[in-house]
């Protein structure tokens, strides 16, 4: 299928009614898809964004020049300038985002909690809480913890209060000492903690504050770079805790709702052009009476919906398909009265040998055909010389067509008035399918020694169904019927075709298995009968559509043109 073909079809579908509807579900969902996660499902949001992670930066003099050669710090003022130069601040802001308040049962035993890859806290503080009432609780909400060891008593008085406390123990240690013995980290009886949790936090909605905290290297790194990392954990139960800085400017929800504006748009354009195009075309003319259609089982599902479209939009008209096979079809109505003739019509796959002279053949769709195997075969692909050989009893087995264990080959076939096995036997065997050999489908059970186990079946779905329910089976249907029973589960396999995958963007690739759905009319239909104003429907969009819904190509485009494969 050419590119200006795909494009039409996309026309045609969303000018239909069904293509409006699922184009305004789409819409609908893209819109509201943001704001019911946001105001329904997760309602809480709390969001951090490291605004600050630096090296303290208030050593009172440089240690050494930028080549590491000459120092220049007073021998009074080096200990604290080794002191604050492993030193560093990180700076968290949290705010809540979301729609309602956040309390301390939201956390379901996870806390929101700091660590800062191996760092010793020295000292931290609450800083610019939009509700300063609030600072307090914030304060005394604050719980250190160490990630590495215990810290024995400590751990019983991890609160701000004794973090400041070992502050004083840390810095008179690191003062009393020798300059040799500076660098390791303060005695080891001195409390280090290396993580910080907001115990019992609660922030009313759109609430906010700063972390401040002042950190040391750990006792591994005394000379490397300072370290950067911090890391947040927790869980707020139906919302989510977010890193500001990671959040891309693209997110899900403002994609969706970009989708739903564009879909929004695109369905108003196609309601604009639904109006535009039913005031220039021509409208739907109705006449009163009823219609037979007669004909293909693989066609007469499809006729029938459309039948039914029109009959909805044409009160006064009764039109009803009858799956009776193609060749059937067409005999009853070639032996139909001159004065039934505007009341039968029939379909047929492909043009037919039985029409006679005064029956007129208009073409309605492409049908491609697919051969099919049940899943226990094997099989994904087989030539036309394969086929012949199991169609004509050459190979009984699959065991002489592919590797594998045996199975006997059980061929599901259709009877004499059937256009599709004519078209099977057309474009692809190029003989006879050959006689029926079996009731069962799992033996040759009529009789006579038969070369082959080949049963028959009226319709698609009845083939369809025998060769899933049938080991080693094989058959062939339509495209739309095979791929539907896939849709439903059932174990058959769509089967390759010299290598060609069955689709008619590959029939002018030389995918020979398919051929043109034909209404046959006893000749042309009188004007104000039903047969003339149905056929004149089957030409418009929303038949098209209905067609392409069904996975078959429109002969009529909407140009009034005839496809390329139906000329």
């Amino acid at each position: 299928m050419s590119l200006g073909q795909r494009l039409e079809s996309m026309a045609e579908l969303l000018l239909s009614n069904q293509g409006s509807l699922v184009l305004g579900i789409a819409a609908l969902l893209a819109v509201v898809a943001p704001f019911a996660d946001r105001y329904v499902i997760r309602r809480k949001r709390l969001y951090y964004r490291v605004q600050y992670n630096s090296k303290l930066g208030l050593s009172p003099v440089d240690l050494k020049d930028a080549d590491n050669t000459v120092k220049h710090a007073d021998a009074e003022l080096e200990p604290i300038a080794e002191l604050l130069d492993r030193m560093s601040i990180v700076v968290i802001r949290v705010r809540n985002t979301g729609i309602d308040d956040i309390t301390k049962d939201d956390f379901d035993g996870n806390p929101l909690e700091f660590t800062f890859g191996g760092r010793v806290i020295w000292n931290a503080r609450i800083s610019e809480p939009s509700v300063e009432t609030h600072r307090k609780q914030l304060t005394d909400g604050l719980e250190f913890f160490s990630t590495t060891e215990s810290n024995g008593e400590a751990e019983q008085h991890n609160s701000l209060d004794a973090v400041r406390t070992t502050l004083r123990q840390k810095l008179l240690a690191w003062w009393r000492k020798p300059p040799e013995q500076r660098e390791p980290a303060p005695p080891a009886q001195a409390p280090q903690w290396d993580g910080v949790r907001l115990k019992d936090l609660k922030l009313v909605r759109k609430e906010k504050f700063k972390l401040v905290v002042v950190l040391r290297e750990p006792d591994h790194n005394r000379k490397g770079p300072l370290t950067k990392a911090v890391q947040c954990s927790g869980h707020v139960s139906g919302g989510r805790i977010l890193d500001e800085r990671t959040q891309r400017k693209a997110t899900w929800p403002r994609v969706a709702a970009t989708l739903g504006m564009l879909l929004t748009g695109a369905l108003i354009a196609t309601l604009i052009a639904g109006a535009s195009r039913s005031e220039t075309e021509p409208g739907l003319t109705c006449a009163d009476g009823a219609l037979r259609i007669v004909g293909s089982s693989a066609f007469s599902p499809i006729a029938a919906g459309i039948a039914q479209g029109y009959t909805h939009a044409c009160g006064g008209a009764e039109v009803s398909a009858v799956a009776t096979g193609s060749i059937n079809g067409v005999r009853m109505l070639a032996d139909a009265d001159a004065d039934e003739s505007d009341e039968l019509a029939a379909l047929s796959d492909g043009e037919t040998g039985v029409a006679t002279d005064e029956l007129v053949p208009h073409p309605v769709a492409v049908i491609v055909y697919t051969v099919v195997v049940n899943d226990s075969v094997g099989v994904e692909t087989l030539t036309r010389e394969q086929l012949a050989g199991i169609y004509s009893g050459r190979y009984r087995d699959w065991n002489e067509v592919r590797p594998g264990p045996s199975l006997p080959i059980r061929i599901v076939g259709r009877g004499q008035e059937s256009g599709s096995r004519q078209t099977f036997e057309r474009t692809v065997l190029g003989a006879s399918e050959g006689g029926l050999t079996s009731d069962s489908c799992e033996r040759a059970d009529r009789g006579a020694p038969a070369p082959t186990i080949r049963c028959e079946r009226g319709t698609e779905a009845e083939v369809v169904g025998e060769i899933a329910a049938t080991g080693g089976a094989i058959g062939y249907v339509d495209l739309p019927s095979a791929n539907e029973a896939r849709a439903d589960g059932q174990p058959i396999e769509i089967v390759e075709l010299d290598g060609a995958y069955p689709d008619a963007s590959t029939v002018s690739q030389g995918y020979p298995f398919w051929t043109i759905e034909y209404l046959y009319t006893k000749g042309v239909p009188a004007e104000g009968t039903v047969l003339r104003t149905f056929l004149d429907y089957l030409r418009s969009g929303t038949a098209r559509a209905e067609l392409r819904d069904a996975g078959y190509t429109p002969c009529v485009g909407r140009d009034g043109d005839l496809h390329e494969l139906c000329r």
